[in-house]
């Protein structure tokens, strides 16, 4: 089960549903072999055999699991 909030990277950054973000460099989608948008925004954060990883809506190229070093906050929009 997914948890609402994570702690991403060493900047212990707290992010919740919503929160925009970008990856840290180019990946390519594990469902499609496409490469994703570089930003997205974050869905949940779940446990998978000791790691944490991060679901990660990409709008049209759709959702995909990465390691929280793949990816970095975006600063809240004023």
């Amino acid at each position: 089960m997914g948890s609402a909030t994570a702690t991403i990277n060493t900047g212990g950054v707290k992010m919740k549903p919503g929160d925009s973000l970008k990856t840290t460099k180019p990946i390519r989608s594990q469902k499609t072999g496409t490469l994703l948008p570089r930003e997205g925004t974050f869905v949940r954060s779940v446990e998978n055999m000791g790691r944490q990883l991060i679901l990660v809506n990409f709008g049209s190229a759709g959702e995909e699991y990465l390691f929280p070093d793949e990816i970095t906050p975006e600063p809240a929009k004023k």
